[in-house]
């Protein structure tokens, strides 16, 4: 094939060969195997470099790695395979930074890192780097929602923390043909980006927060093992808001009169979610806690049963977070398989990690009873029922409510109020970036 490849491209133009370091396969190649391919193909004349990555399409890890490995994990089998060989080596697996990128290199890992998520998150990289604007560099969360909103739910393609990305076709950022004075209540994900999206755009800004720091759920989920970059994302955003000129008060918990007091023209109402409770006997107990408690720190027994009752990462991050700490856990899904929505290129990653730790997962069956002690489930066809003794703790891992009181009650009394966020329909990450994009472009007319 390779031969074939180079007649038809002839001398002019380069030839490269991506492969695996490794296989993580069971019966798969070792690392020892790699840098013999790497000789083998360097000995045939035809090839001018190498790209190594790591991975496959539903292992641990998968060759999309997603937040569960550290940066640039792999990089060392690259330089072995680098010093066997007299061709360019190109490395490509987790390089989330420029740091990162410079630490491959530094090490003679490669002759050259490829990074494709991190210019999505962030397509200016070189130029701020270049301009010692390191910190507005806005960092890649790893949750791989730009690859598997496509392949998974059929939605356009999106990055979960540049709204921006997949625009370009628009041009640089407008300004407000009529700056407004805007006032957005609430400071989770989708209150921040509109803050900052409208203040770049020239309206003036004012964001109130309920608590003392921003980030909103997002900053609970953040307590989660492996969580590092939404934080980092969460605190580049407060530095932007800053840099943008925003107003942020905190510890106001806004009410309609008071938000009619502020005399703002436009009011957008992002005030998140309640925690969903759902209807089981028993869910009221003293055992019982929700996921976002349990994230903060809440004390729970040593055998703990998940209700998961949420199609994506939660369930499996708060299992991932409970049996870091030394508890044993079960989680409960009434579906066939663990989070519908997590795609095949980050599934494997927290599915290795729980598996690892002898985490438990129960199919098919809905959590109908919790008592002191025990867990009564049922299958969602039979209805037969079957009670999980030896329970010390419940955590609910079953999303929220919409918190939209507060646009309730303005909806009739402001000309121009929106509700944004989770407080319009409880959603991820990449859903909140984007209404807030929207709405932002809207506020621009």
């Amino acid at each position: 094939m390779l031969t074939a490849v180079r007649e038809e491209i002839g001398d002019g133009m380069m030839l490269g060969v991506r492969f695996n370091a490794y296989e993580e396969a069971p019966g798969g190649y070792n690392a020892a195997d790699g840098v013999e391919i790497a000789q083998y193909l360097e000995s045939t004349g035809l090839v001018d470099f190498l790209h190594v990555v790591v991975g496959s399409t539903w292992g641990d890890p998968s060759y999309i790695q997603p937040q569960y490995y550290a940066p640039a994990q792999w990089s060392a089998l690259a330089g072995d395979i680098r010093r066997s060989v007299r061709i360019p080596v190109v490395y490509t697996s987790r390089v989330t930074s420029v740091d990162v990128a410079e630490r491959v290199l530094a090490d003679g890992h490669a002759d050259v890192v490829g990074m494709a998520r991190a210019l999505i998150a962030e397509g200016e990289m070189l130029t701020k780097a270049r301009e010692n604007r390191l910190d507005e560099i806005r960092p890649c969360i790893g949750g791989n929602d730009c690859i598997s909103r496509r392949y998974v739910e059929g939605l356009p393609f999106g990055c979960a923390v540049n709204p921006h990305a997949g625009q370009e076709v628009d041009g640089p950022w407008a300004r407000a043909a009529r700056p407004r004075r805007v006032l957005v209540v609430g400071g989770g994900p989708a209150g921040m980006e509109l803050a900052a999206l409208a203040a770049e755009s020239g309206h003036t800004v004012s964001l109130w927060e309920a608590d003392g720091e921003l980030g909103g759920q997002l900053r609970i989920a953040a307590e989660a093992p492996s969580y590092d970059q939404y934080r980092r994302y969460l605190d580049w955003q407060a530095r932007r808001l800053e840099r943008a000129g925003v107003e942020i008060r905190f510890g106001i918990r806004a009410d309609a009169d008071a938000v009619l007091a502020a005399g703002a023209d436009v009011v957008a109402v992002a005030t998140g979610v309640t925690p969903h409770r759902p209807p089981i006997d028993g869910v009221d107990g003293a055992n019982v806690h929700d996921i976002r408690a349990v994230l903060r720190g809440a004390a729970v027994g040593r055998r703990v049963v998940v209700v998961a009752q949420d199609d994506h990462l939660p369930p499996l991050s708060v299992a991932d977070y409970l049996s870091e700490r030394g508890h044993e856990v079960m989680l409960v899904y009434a579906t066939p398989g663990p989070a519908q929505l997590l795609g095949r290129y980050i599934v494997g990653g927290i599915l290795a990690r729980l598996y690892s730790r002898d985490v438990r997962l129960r199919f098919l069956e809905e959590v109908t009873g919790i008592s002191d002690g025990a867990v009564r489930v049922a299958n969602v066809y039979s209805r037969r029922t079957e009670e999980i003794a030896g329970v010390d703790s419940v955590v609910l891992a079953c999303g929220g409510d919409a918190d939209d009181a507060l646009y309730q009650a303005l909806r009739s009394r402001h000309p121009e109020v929106h509700a944004l966020g989770d407080a319009f329909a409880p959603r991820r990450l990449v859903a909140a970036t984007r209404q807030a994009y929207a709405l932002a472009k809207e506020l621009q007319k």
